[in-house]
């Protein structure tokens, strides 16, 4: 019998949306466990060693964070590699998801949480199963002190989000549509660094900002393709769209 797949997650995470989108590829069934906003790092670090998320067991093994999970998962089944056989190909999906990870995800990450800190009414809706033991009416006060301490704690400000990373996505968006054109990315067979761009990029889209830009590329569409659900909706007006 194969060992059950438990992947711990934080609702409304894009890392975690891209796990789900490489488990979904390869048809691997797993169970899904939701962490708590503000108590996660302790509970991640207890069980991975790291306090982010995503992290997946597989009975007594464990991994944590998306680019080691996604390559994890051809080991457990040999259905849809996310893995290129081709060697020129294999090392440009590397270098593809490097990035993915260390720069897009990274600042998008921090574009998102400084929105909510901004517009913590949206809070429920993008993670309902990861809410604090709290009050529906006080989930958006918490949230809004959480995330700005959050900030605070690991050197990240408004204005860096505001004159760095927000100016930062057209670029980063015309450079994964580069590398759907140049087939390192979007081809018929899913690689891990589709699924990395995926869940950033799928995130995004729910800014009302940033949809309509997002949606008339190539990467917008190969964010829906591979994480068609995304819950929350971030209203009009929270950012600046560079789009």
């Amino acid at each position: 019998m194969a060992e059950a797949l438990t992947l711990y997650v934080i609702h409304g995470s894009h890392p975690c949306a891209s796990v789900e989108a490489g488990l979904r590829t390869k048809g691997l069934a797993y169970d899904t466990a939701y962490l708590q906003f503000g108590l996660s790092q302790f509970t991640q670090t207890a069980r991975f060693g790291k306090r982010t998320v995503p992290g997946l067991t597989v009975g007594s093994q464990k991994a944590s964070g998306s680019r080691l999970i996604l390559r994890a998962l051809d080991g457990l089944s040999p259905r849809a590699p996310l893995l290129p056989a081709d060697p020129e190909l294999r090392a440009a999906v590397d270098e593809a998801d490097l990035w993915g990870d260390e720069v897009l995800q990274h600042q998008v990450r921090w574009i998102a949480v400084d929105a909510i800190r901004r517009e913590p009414s949206v809070a429920l809706a993008y993670g309902s199963k990861s809410a604090p033991p709290l009050p529906a009416g006080a989930v958006p006060g918490a949230t809004r002190a959480l995330f700005t301490t959050e900030m605070k704690l690991l050197g990240q400000t408004a204005e860096r989000v505001r004159d760095e990373y927000v100016p930062a996505l057209a670029g980063h968006l015309d450079h994964v549509d580069e590398l759907i054109a140049a087939g390192v990315l979007g081809g018929e067979q899913v690689n891990v660094a589709d699924c990395q761009m995926a869940g950033s990029i799928r995130l995004l889209q729910t800014f009302e900002d940033l949809r309509p830009g997002i949606d008339a590329r190539p990467c917008g569409a190969l964010a829906r393709r591979l994480v068609p659900d995304y819950d929350g909706s971030m209203p009009r007006g929270v950012i600046d769209s560079p789009l």
